[in-house]
């Protein structure tokens, strides 16, 4: 259940941060506070698709769409529009790549991850070229974090 408590309480910290932050600048970079927790949240939910199987996933995507939902009204749309277009193609890539669990993480991050980040940034603090670019660097490498650390034991 570690992967569930981390993807779960992943969600609710990007959405705090956000929520008391909105965009903010490190070095040359730009975006939304949230970004780093974003980025851990898809590598988490790979974890527990890789754990719990890839449709029982999606009874946790689920959760994490009405956390967000229910936690900020006011970036909702943006937010869960983002994590459910994000998270399906996050999901299909995970699903149909073969090989190990890093392959399958860092490929299905790839392409999830910069979706995410133009469906939140467009539709939270419109299509700001600087801030989507911004936030899809923090996430793509705090996502690639995880494989410093995790290393399932069924791989």
């Amino acid at each position: 259940m570690i992967e569930v408590a981390l993807y779960l309480s992943g969600i609710m910290a990007a959405n705090l941060l956000v929520h008391w932050f909105g965009l903010v600048q490190l070095g040359p970079l730009v975006f939304p506070a949230g970004a780093v927790m974003i980025g851990l949240t898809f590598s988490f939910r790979d974890m527990v698709q890789a754990r719990y199987g890839k449709w029982q996933c999606w009874i946790w995507m689920l959760t994490a769409s009405l956390i967000t939902y229910l936690f900020n009204q006011s970036l909702a749309v943006a937010s869960v529009s983002a994590f459910m277009i994000a998270e399906a193609v996050d999901w299909i890539v995970y699903t149909i790549t073969p090989g190990s669990f890093g392959r399958r993480l860092f490929l299905s991050n790839l392409f999830g991850l910069p979706l995410d980040s133009i469906v939140f940034v467009g539709l939270a603090f419109g299509l700001n070229w600087q801030a989507i670019w911004g936030q899809t660097i923090v996430k793509i490498l705090s996502g690639m974090v995880v494989l410093c650390f995790y290393r399932p034991a069924w791989e």
